[in-house]
């Protein structure tokens, strides 16, 4: 997908962006660029939702969706084991059936290999997306080309790759399988007998302080005229002349355009325009063990056998995990993170010296195909679509951004973007 360009300005035209994360703030920059007169609203400041708390990964070669046959075999052990991979939490069952009910199809094979074949052209355009916003927000240095790299202590645990291998190979992803000596090569401080295997992929890249980025971008909208509203937004609806009308907390503003892209909170959007989503919330963990100088991480390192990540953030390194199923108001739990602490400080010996600085949970908004909603509302043409991003919300926010503004300035899609149309659903 070739890079925003900013020699084309159409006739001054209003778009509102409700959500201020970075797929707001990146579709915010993308937009100004073109010439739009752009207001973002949120009733957070820009850049603290979700995606700060995430690993910092922008992974390249993530086309592996989250429902694959191997995960569907043990949804039990996430209903009964309350310290497993994942949680759903008893009193949410009802609520988030329908959505398991779909997310069960969506394992199914045949399924799992289209749902890859439409994630690998978002994925494989994430890194030179991202790069092209930040050549217009002046954030290169705050993307890192690192690399992802995911390791492996067992035989067994390194066999339950294979699918994520194959579809990596049959989508020309670019990855290596290493063995010990080479994970050490790239991650000299980490334990040598928690791992045997790795599996690097050398063109994702990796920002240590997303809330950074997500600010960048948005100052870069903000020097071609954006705004920012600090408010809460109550309604979104289209006008009788063709526009939308935002209510907030505070005013009713008038613009010819929308875009939704409020995380897990867009649902309730989407509905007051007329269109049904399946959106629930993938309520991911991290604890943070302060920085005490020196590098002990290079890169993002994945350890799929316990279902974490470790990453070097700017303030420390970050322990990523959890994926829970309990809504939007269920208070956190942070006792499953808690007791993989001294899992963390066993790989990277470096942490134990370091202390826990801070808890953290976010909500990612998940569709239960692993697909993001990316497109124009069926039931209203100046309403757009920019959610449902999952685990890839910060890998997957440039190139949306990239894909709204096409959507408004007219240009032919790129590739195919049916999949990721709401009415899917």
């Amino acid at each position: 997908m070739t890079r925003v360009s900013t020699n084309e300005t159409p006739s001054a035209r209003t778009v509102v962006i409700v959500g201020a994360g970075v797929v707001g703030a990146a579709t915010a920059l993308a937009l100004a660029a073109q010439g739009f007169l752009v207001t973002v609203i949120d009733q957070g400041e820009v850049g603290v939702g979700t995606s700060s708390g995430n690993a910092g990964g922008i992974v390249t070669g993530a086309v592996t969706p989250t429902a694959t046959p191997g995960v569907l075999r043990s949804i039990p052990s996430y209903i009964f084991d309350p310290n497993g991979a994942a949680v759903l939490r008893p009193a949410y069952v009802l609520q988030v059936l329908p959505w398991l009910v779909r997310f069960i199809e969506a394992g199914r094979p045949a399924r799992v290999a289209s749902i890859a074949q439409a994630l690998a052209p978002l994925v494989s355009e994430s890194m030179q997306a991202h790069l092209a916003l930040a050549d217009l927000s002046a954030a290169r240095e705050l993307i890192r080309p690192v690399g992802w790299l995911k390791v492996y202590k067992s035989d067994a645990g390194f066999a339950e790759t294979l699918l994520e291998r194959e579809l990596m190979t049959r989508h020309g992803v670019n990855f290596s399988i290493l063995n010990a000596f080479e994970v050490a090569d790239l991650e000299p401080n980490l334990n040598r007998d928690a791992y045997t295997r790795g599996v690097f992929q050398p063109d994702s890249g990796f920002v240590n302080y997303p809330t950074a980025l997500t600010q960048a971008y948005f100052e870069g909208a903000r020097q071609r005229q954006a705004q920012f509203i600090q408010e809460s937004v109550l309604e979104v609806r289209p006008t009788e002349r063709g526009g939308v009308s935002i209510k907030t907390d505070k005013a009713t503003r008038q613009f010819d355009a929308v875009v939704i892209a409020a995380g897990a909170w867009s649902k309730q959007f989407a509905k007051q325009i007329g269109d049904k989503v399946s959106l629930d919330t993938e309520r991911g963990y991290h604890i943070s063990f302060a920085s005490t100088g020196g590098e002990l991480l290079r890169r993002p390192v994945g350890f799929p056998e316990r279902h974490c990540v470790l990453s070097p953030m700017h303030d420390g390194i970050s322990l990523v995990s959890g994926d829970e199923l309990a809504g939007l108001r269920a208070p956190p739990d942070y006792r499953r993170i808690r007791a993989m602490a001294p899992f963390a400080r066993s790989v990277l010996p470096g942490l134990a010296e370091q202390v826990i600085q801070r808890e953290w949970m976010g909500y990612r908004p998940s569709t239960p195909d692993s697909l993001p909603v990316i497109g124009r509302s069926p039931s209203c043409k100046n309403v757009l679509y920019a959610f449902g991003h999952g685990h890839l919300g910060l890998t997957l926010a440039a190139i949306t951004a990239q894909l709204i503004a096409g959507l408004l300035k007219g240009d032919a899609d790129p590739f195919d973007l049916s999949p990721y149309r709401i009415n899917r659903f």
